[in-house]
């Protein structure tokens, strides 16, 4: 099955996901390379993914909007402390609107021809 990232799923719901608190995905250093190239980082990219090096995606609320938005974090396994640090995305506002965001990356989640997909 591998990982599957339910932001980019067709199937996902949002206000059914609510229910739930925290999701956790494990993978290896290409997925983390792999989704920080999808969300445009490619100055902050971590080429080299250092063993317990995490990238956060946190699904908010705006409670004065009732918007959701995502956060995006990067803990460098390496690091002293292991804070996380937050990452902008490139050509996302901040906060980076849950929409705009399933906008900007749907090239990569709304493919209709993976014969083409897998020939380029």
């Amino acid at each position: 099955d591998g990982l599957r990232i339910y932001l980019w799923d067709p199937g996902w719901d949002f206000e059914t996901s609510l229910a739930r608190q925290l999701y956790l995905y494990t993978g290896h250093d290409f997925t983390i390379v792999g989704i920080q190239r999808i969300l445009g980082l490619t100055d902050t990219c971590h080429w080299v993914v250092e063993p317990s090096s995490a990238l956060i995606l946190e699904l908010r609320t705006d409670p004065a909007t009732n918007g959701s938005y995502i956060k995006v974090l990067y803990i460098d396994g390496v690091s002293k402390d292991l804070e996380p640090v937050e990452l902008a995305i490139p050509g996302c506002d901040s906060p980076c609107s849950l929409y705009q965001l399933m906008n900007m990356t749907e090239k990569y989640y709304n493919v209709t021809d993976w014969q083409k997909e897998c020939e380029s």
